[in-house]
């Protein structure tokens, strides 16, 4: 093997390895979803996506960062100075080949299936990305520049509902420099115009809206992909369930068959206790009534007395409607994803304590705990390390300091992985 082709056989053994670990850490979670269509000869984009996207999720193997491309024919490839290794791709057989530091070459796989676990393969649907409770589009900017800059998408913008019109309209963010059409695209951020104020079934009137907007942009798109962080995930259910009302409207909005997929992250899909104690003096935790609230917990701006935190209790009767999927069934045909976040210990009664993210705990954020026979579910563990940043604790008498990764779970790397997986 000449200098050329070791250069160009770059690109990819400890990713293998990597994922062989992710395959066999979710083989018991995996399902059949349908079989992706055959993929297009790739293009320039999908390479140095596929490049961007293992420098940007690995960069103990790829670093530093890289752009531009590098040609030996028939291979294109990048060379990492910082951990001497090269990534490349040949097209004489559109497959990914890694150079290790000590020289070891390897064939670890297709890039077409590379590209589909980047997320840098074929975008057959827009992707609608929902906030949480006392959030906006803005929970999800990091992801948002990430696609934009490195995989390559195009970001259509912010939808918002008008309550004076009851539909929706796509907008772009003020910030300088992010590319945004306006209208159509490859994904969107929405707006809810009060996730507070706003009941359940109202955000998912609101989503409805959205979800008409965005393929009114893109004509020849029949469905969208939705990834919701939180109680975004309810908002979706809400519509999918056929729930969703127009706020000022008693009558529901029917389903209409226009979502392929959802991805719930961190979803309180059976509430969370959290909601219950928020500043309820009527809880009596031993030595700690008045002390344990998701408002203490969640740095953020969280008013214990709104309608959003109301239908988030456990035993609330919006959940009790949208839970009864006998009255109410999750479409079959509709695939779901599970993201779980796990690794904080979460308060799921007055002294009981379940594994979470601080807030939810991990069996409430699995749908399949409320709904076992849907035929396209998986649920997938992402363990999410605390960080200052984003994330808060506090000192619980009796207890001892507690933690929430809740808020940290649309910029964790882990789960932006495990969303770029699931977006295909």
């Amino acid at each position: 093997m000449n200098n050329q082709q070791r250069i160009g056989y770059s690109s990819l053994a400890k990713i293998l390895r990597l994922i062989i670990l992710v395959v066999i850490c979710n083989t018991t979670a995996a399902i059949n979803f349908p079989a992706h269509a055959a993929d297009a000869e790739p293009t320039l984009n999908n390479i140095e996506c596929l490049f961007n996207w293992a420098q940007t999720f690995y960069p103990n193997l790829f670093s530093p960062p890289v752009s531009g491309t590098q040609f030996s024919p028939p291979y294109t490839y990048r060379h990492y100075t910082g951990t001497n290794a090269y990534l490349g791709v040949s097209s004489a057989d559109n497959h990914v080949y890694y150079l290790r530091p000590d020289g070891t070459l390897q064939d670890v796989g297709s890039l077409s299936t590379w590209l589909g676990t980047s997320g840098c393969g074929e975008k057959p649907y827009p992707v609608i990305f929902i906030h949480g409770i006392a959030s906006s589009a803005e929970t999800w900017v990091l992801f948002r520049d990430y696609l934009i800059n490195n995989g390559l998408w195009t970001f259509g913008g912010i939808p918002a509902y008008d309550p004076a019109t009851g539909t929706a309209s796509i907008t772009c963010p003020s910030a300088p420099g992010v590319e945004c059409t306006g209208n159509a695209g490859d994904f969107y951020t929405l707006n809810f115009t009060d996730n507070q104020g706003l009941p359940l079934d109202a955000q998912g009137g609101e989503l409805a809206a959205v979800i008409k907007a965005v393929l009114d942009a893109n004509p020849g798109k029949t469905k969208v992909l939705l990834v919701s962080h939180s109680m975004g995930a309810l908002a979706a259910r809400e519509y999918l369930q056929g729930l969703a009302r127009e706020s000022n409207a008693a009558a529901t909005t029917p389903y209409r068959k226009d979502v392929a997929k959802l991805i719930t992250v961190g979803a309180p899909h059976q509430g969370s206790f959290w909601a219950e104690a928020c500043n309820d003096t009527s809880i009596g935790i031993p030595d700690i009534t008045g002390s344990v609230s998701i408002c203490d917990l969640v740095s953020t701006d969280i008013d214990p007395n709104s309608v959003a935190i109301e239908d988030l209790k456990p035993d609330s009767s919006a959940l009790n409607i949208l839970n009864n999927l006998t009255a109410h069934p999750l479409p079959p045909d509709v695939a779901y994803v599970s993201i779980i976040a796990t690794g904080q210990s979460t308060l799921v009664g007055l002294i009981d304590f379940k594994d979470g993210d601080g807030i939810v705990s991990d069996t409430d954020q699995d749908l399949n705990t409320v709904a076992r026979t849907l035929p396209q579910q998986k649920s997938v563990r992402i363990a999410v390390p605390f960080r200052e940043e984003c994330g808060n604790k506090i000192d619980v008498p009796t207890i001892g300091e507690l933690g929430e990764t809740h808020t940290c779970e649309t910029t964790d790397i882990g789960v932006g992985g495990e969303i770029l997986k699931n977006l295909q």
